[in-house]
């Protein structure tokens, strides 16, 4: 198969390619993908005002969200306009790239409660988990999607699974559960659209439940130990652990049907990291059930056209690629909004565009930014 596409020949084209794209986008995703990212917008806002910060101050989390959610659409709209068999062209060379990054990290990342997660560059800290999880993802849909592959075989499932295998002990040791959970959802994801057969996928998470002793005795770090204890045991000491989840499940319950107002002022006491954690409480203590509702929607909305992408792809690396992408976000947002209810151990799982983070929404970007380029440029889907 060559570069080329029913709209371009190279990585942009000629003229008219403008209007070709904006005839051939997904609307309702990305229209769900801005309405997520003006939630986040108006989160930033708000936790800017609750924290005492004034908002255009260039440490504010309202202006950095600003910069972030700006370069979100850049790169969505960019990797959009970008055949995206180019990008599976270099596959390799960026999961490669990917896992020195890694790497990198666990040597030189700069420390945060215990755990090296970013990594500085020209002064900018880069969060190489997130970044990972979309890599990794581009690798599988090609390696799953190669010439000899057979889906349904046992060998291309065991292929998939090693590819995804670094990353995710490297994200895992750093340590950062909640992403590498959001990395082996894609695996699960990517694998069940491609056609493998469920006997191996089932297979697959009866290994991970045998390795669960051994995640727990070295991959788990104390502090998320903690966490899991408290959330589990009914008597935990609630100034523990269990006290931002109190807190979050307080602020939901005086949320009501509309909220009580997005001054972000007004007295009221911020949550613990409700930039970022426990951001769906305050949104629902703000904006009240219907602001909850919302986004919980728009998360609906999104995950229901990646599905409808791949189930409608022309060919299989669509399928995998809108599959994986789909398990990612459905994972990441349902683990979020189910641990501010209580239903979930706290793991540190941002929401999509909405939790205050620039490596998550610029990754997330890179992503549907490449789901709509294999749309746009391949013409399947509806």
């Amino acid at each position: 198969m060559g570069l080329g596409s029913p709209i371009t020949r190279g990585p942009f084209g000629a003229a008219g390619w403008v209007g070709s794209i904006v005839r051939r986008m997904d609307w309702l995703s990305t229209a769900a993908i801005g309405l997520l990212m003006v939630c986040g917008l108006g989160m930033a806002w708000i936790n800017a005002r609750s924290y005492g910060q004034e908002l255009f101050d260039p440490s504010s989390i309202f202006l950095r969200s600003i910069i972030w959610l700006s370069l979100s659409v850049a790169t969505f709209s960019i990797v959009t306009a970008i055949n995206w068999r180019w990008i599976r062209t270099f596959a390799w060379p960026l999961y490669g790239a990917n896992l020195l990054l890694l790497i990198a990290t666990l040597i030189f990342g700069q420390d945060s409660g215990g755990n090296s997660r970013a990594i500085a560059v020209f002064g900018i800290a880069i969060q190489s988990s997130e970044i990972a999880k979309i890599l990794t993802l581009v690798a599988l849909a090609t390696v799953l999607t190669r010439d000899s592959a057979e889906a349904d075989t046992l060998s291309n499932t065991l292929l998939g699974s090693l590819v995804v295998a670094p990353p995710f002990a490297l994200v895992a040791i750093q340590p950062d559960a909640g992403t590498a959970l959001i990395i082996a959802a894609a695996l699960f994801g990517g694998l069940l659209l491609s056609g493998a057969a469920t006997r191996w996928i089932a297979g697959l998470a009866g290994i991970a439940v045998l390795l669960l002793p051994v995640i727990w005795a070295f991959l788990i770090a104390d502090y998320q130990k903690e966490r899991l204890i408290a959330f589990i045991d009914p008597n935990a000491d609630p100034a523990g652990p269990k006290y931002q989840l109190e807190q979050a499940l307080t602020a939901i319950r005086s949320g009501g049907l509309f909220g009580i107002g997005f001054d972000g002022t007004g007295g009221i006491n911020p949550l613990p990291v409700q930039e970022s954690d426990f951001v769906f409480a305050a949104l629902v203590r703000s904006f009240g059930l219907v602001g909850g509702l919302l986004v919980i929607g728009l998360i609906g909305l999104l995950v229901a056209r990646l599905i409808w992408h791949a189930w409608e792809s022309p060919d299989s690396f669509g399928t995998v690629l809108g599959g994986g992408l789909a398990a990612i976000i459905l994972f990441q947002g349902g683990v979020n909004i189910a641990m501010n209810l209580g239903i979930a151990p706290i793991t540190g799982i941002p929401l999509p565009f909405v939790s205050y983070g620039g490596a998550s929404a610029i990754s997330l970007a890179f992503g549907l930014g490449l789901v709509q380029s294999h749309r746009v440029h391949q013409g399947g889907g509806a």
